[in-house]
Order: C-alpha cells, then structure tokens, then sequence
C-alpha cells in the first residue's frame, strides 16, 4: 500500500487564534487524505512547536531520516525558509532511499525571494526543484516563472471547503478587514480612509496584531479593532459583513479572499498580480496600495442597486479554489489516484 510522509505546519493548539492560513492550507490537506482514504503520516514543521528554530530543524531532519525508509511518497508543503532549509534535505534522503518527492509552496512572493539570494542559495533551491518530481506553486505567475527548472510544476492555489450557508441580507455598508493587523497590510491607510467615511459606515478590524503595530492607538478612529478569530470563526464572521477590505502592499493568495468569496462577500483589494488572477472588477473594486483616497472611494463605491450583481459574482468567482476539485489533480499528480 502507498504510503505519503507529509511535512507541514500542524495547528497552534496552545493559541488558536494564531492559526494562519498555511496551516489551514496543511489541516485541509490532511482532511482531504482522511477522505479519500490516503495512508499518510505527519512531520510538524510548525516552528512554535519546538524549543527553539535550531532545535526544529534538526528534529525535523531527524525525523526525515527515519520515517523517510516506510513511505513511498514525500511530500513538503511549506514556504520560503522550508525551501531553503529542510526541501534540498528532503529532495536528497528521498533520492538515497528511492523515493519519489514533491514540493508545494504557499504564498505568492518566492519569486522575489529566490531572485535576491546569494549564489549558494539560489544553486541549492534550483537543484532541489530540478530534482523534485513535482512542484506546486499557490500562483500561475509562478508556475509560469519556476517551470524553466522542472516541467512537472503545477498550479495548486489556496483553497477552502464550499460552505453549507452563505451571507444573507441587504446591504449594510459593513466592511470587514480580517488577517494580521500590520503595516504591510494597509491598517493605517484603511483607518485614515475610515475617518473620511460618514457615520453611516461600519469598517471593523478582525486579526492579532502584529509586533510593528503592538504600541498603536487605535482610538481615534471611526474602524475599530475587534479581536483576533479562531480559523473556525472565520466564515460565520465574515457572514454578519457586507464587503472583505484587504488593502496589502504584498499578497501571494489571501485565503481570507477566498473565504469571503465562499459566503458571497465582495472584495475590495490591491491591484497586486497574485489577487488579480483571483477576481475581478465584476465582484471587486482594486485600488492601488497605500492610495488612502481611493481606498475611500472604493468603499462608497458599493451601494443598494450594485451589491447583488457583485455578490453574486463572488460566489462564482470561489468555485476554482473549492478544495476537492484542486486536491484531487494534486494527489493525482503525485500518483495516488
């Protein structure tokens, strides 16, 4: 019987809240080897699970080694350090012991990363993706860009489960941001836009904040700061809003795009390359980043007569990134079905 060794971030089970979306992209995996009846086993990469960095990756080597001998296929799926620093070990004890392998990326700006590394670093990734046999990447920019080093490299996006209800109601004007509250994901522009807004609005601010906005004041500010969400939080949330706000300066996927679309949300977004191959103007409205001028217009830009058209859009828009149809091709890439 085939048996897959799969590497990826295991759940937080201390904080459930700093569940990002690369471990619900590996938990979603995992259901879907459950479901279709995969015999599989697990290394946890999570780095949070382990003393200290050093520490994980030399468990994580370790257990490589051992557990390398009694599977038939590898499989990584983490980002650009895991690239870097446990995919050539992986690629090469697959190759010792006979085994085929794979790499699955998430997040969309390896592409940046790799072109900026030094010489020795960029020769160990090109060998480890030459060598593996099957690549995946969350974007078509790169598939497109890291085919050059391997033929059998494929489109594998973030994806989510179809949910049984989707967002009811009229339009609100309820905006919602949900993610990291940081710089890099526009919160200063997105509460600036918020004080231009008339008292009519309702912009709310869902995530844990990260380490560069810990000292911020967020009073002051017609948005409002909520919490941070349990993954399985998420969709009900998203439910009681009209329209997703994500005004980020670098995105590869967003998951919380995808979910937003699942229930039938509206996006408003930056124009970066990887959401532009996610949606389009007949669901969303694109802004450029750090443009707090027309985020604002983005905002008012949504009314009574064009939500349902839009809404509408989103929900056919999310059928690409359901989950069974993407992991499905994925597991038949590897040779499992």
């Amino acid at each position: 019987m085939k048996k897959l060794l799969l590497l990826g971030p295991m759940e937080n089970k201390n904080d459930l809240t700093r569940t990002g979306g690369v471990i619900v992209l590996f938990s979603d995996l995992l259901h879907q080897c459950d479901k279709h009846d995969i015999n599989y086993f697990v290394i946890d990469t999570n780095k949070a699970h382990y003393s200290n960095k050093v520490t994980a990756l030399l468990s994580i080597w370790f257990m490589l080694f051992i557990k390398m001998r009694h599977c038939t296929h590898v499989s990584l799926h983490g980002t650009a350090n895991d690239y870097m620093f446990i995919a050539p070990v992986a690629v090469f004890l697959a190759k010792l012991f006979g085994k085929t392998v794979s790499l699955r990326k998430f997040a969309g700006s390896f592409y940046e990363i790799y072109d900026t590394m030094n010489f020795l670093l960029k020769s160990v990734v090109s060998w480890t993706l030459k060598k593996s046999d099957a690549n995946f990447f969350e974007t078509k920019y790169l598939v497109d860009y890291f085919s050059r080093y391997n033929k059998n490299t494929y489109w594998f996006p973030n994806v989510r489960e179809k949910p049984h209800m989707i967002r009811q109601g009229i339009f609100q004007k309820r905006f919602i941001f949900l993610g990291k509250v940081t710089k890099e994901k526009g919160i200063i522009e997105l509460l600036e836009a918020s004080n231009q807004l008339d008292n009519s609005y309702i912009i709310d601010l869902y995530g844990y904040i990260g380490d560069d906005l810990l000292t911020f004041n967020f009073e002051g500010y017609k948005a409002k700061y909520k919490r941070a969400l349990a993954a399985t939080d998420v969709l009900n949330t998203l439910r009681e809003y009209d329209v997703l706000v994500l005004p980020s300066y670098i995105e590869g996927y967003p998951g919380v795009i995808i979910e937003a679309l699942s229930v039938g949300l509206p996006v408003i977004a930056t124009n970066l390359e990887g959401i532009r191959e996610m949606i389009d103007e007949r669901s969303s409205v694109f802004i450029e980043p750090k443009n707090v001028d027309q985020l604002k217009q983005a905002i008012e830009s949504f009314t009574e007569t064009n939500y349902i058209e839009r809404s509408e859009a989103a929900l056919k828009q999310f059928n690409q990134f359901e989950t069974s149809h993407q992991t499905e091709q994925f597991f038949a890439h590897i040779g499992l079905l």
